[in-house]
């Protein structure tokens, strides 16, 4: 199949991250009733896709939010683990897009019942988060699903950041936020020609390796896990940009697929390192990188840390591609939703 074959990008894509956007309000809301209550500890909670979504985030308030301590974890964790610091003093975050993943659902109850603030993320209407939450971040029952997410951690990210240490990178966050409806869909155009690359290389492919460094490991994560073993029944394999050169570079021989992510942000020399050895030692590499992008309405001093979301917005874009090149219906499923696990 060829590029005629690709799918277009939803109508109503701007429109469901501006709906994401326009509830700055209510992150800000919750928030300011963590500050009040003297929460020191934030989780970032879900599963899969949800789950890879918080590393930007995670990254944000790990590297700038002063006094307060900041854990990414999956649903399944944090109810097997019970954390130490999951108590009245604790804010988690749960995203899940139907809203009713068990295990995201479990996860949120438990933390209302240790006493957490919870802020929950999922689609429109009543389900397991919406009820459970003390705040509901929500976005249209559509296709388009990782950008309103990523929109939501992010403003969270800036309303904890403005109150915990960082104000001037909260500012510069929001400063660059109400643009990404728009910067984002530019972006769906302008990774294709990296979009086409990939799917040369993958469409007959044995394996790839998806490397990505710092809040683009989670992104390669996602490319991996969900969008090539999940939704393109591929065998494929996320790998730490920070540990590329301490094993999995051995694996990099003439028939080896590897595909580097790479953001702007401070991380980014890790990829870059990937590149240049990938480059020189097989055929069958190439990168999604953000300098490619326009980002129309980022500002610069906003363009780093925003780049991130706009590399996972790029490679959901890169599945499509790949999916048509394959002629692989990405709706298809053996067992998720199908059988008991």
């Amino acid at each position: 199949m060829t590029m005629s074959d690709l799918v277009p990008v939803p109508d109503d894509f701007e429109a469901c991250v501006q709906h994401a956007v326009d509830q700055d309000d209510k992150a800000r809301a919750i928030v300011e009733r963590a500050v009040e209550r003297g929460v020191e500890r934030v989780y970032l909670v879900g599963c899969g896709g949800s789950h890879f979504g918080t590393f930007p985030a995670f990254d944000l308030l790990d590297r700038y939010a002063s006094g307060i301590a900041t854990q990414r974890i999956t649903s399944a964790e944090l109810t097997s683990r019970n954390p130490v610091g999951l108590d009245e003093r604790a804010l988690v975050i749960a995203a899940s897009h139907s809203g009713n993943t068990p295990e995201t659902a479990a996860a949120a109850e438990f933390a209302k019942a240790k006493g957490a603030l919870v802020a929950s993320i999922s689609r429109q209407g009543e389900n397991g988060l919406s009820r459970t939450g003390d705040v509901h971040l929500d976005y249209p029952e559509t296709i388009t699903i990782t950008e309103p997410k990523l929109v939501h951690n992010a403003q969270l990210a800036a309303a904890l950041l403005e109150h915990y240490g960082a104000p001037e990178k909260a500012a510069q966050l929001r400063a660059g936020i109400p643009a990404l409806p728009g910067a984002l869909r530019a972006v769906k155009d302008e990774v294709a020609d990296a979009g086409e690359r990939i799917a040369d290389l993958l469409a007959d492919a044995p394996l790839s390796y998806i490397v990505g460094g710092g809040p683009a490991y989670g992104m390669a994560k996602m490319m991996a896990w969900c969008y090539f073993q999940e939704m393109s029944w591929m065998n494929s394999a996320a790998i730490n940009a920070g540990d590329f050169f301490h094993g999995p570079l051995e694996m990099v021989v003439d028939g080896a697929t590897v595909i580097t992510l790479v953001a702007e942000d401070a991380s980014r020399p890790l990829g870059e390192r990937v590149i240049s050895f990938a480059e020189r030692y097989t055929p069958n590499s190439a990168a999604v990188d953000t300098t490619a992008f326009s980002l129309p309405g980022i500002p610069a001093e906003a363009r780093p840390d925003l780049s991130v979301i706009a590399l996972m917005s790029a490679e959901r874009r890169v599945l499509d591609h790949v999916a048509a090149r394959r002629g692989h219906d990405t709706s298809q499923r053996r067992y998720m939703y199908k059988v008991a696990y």
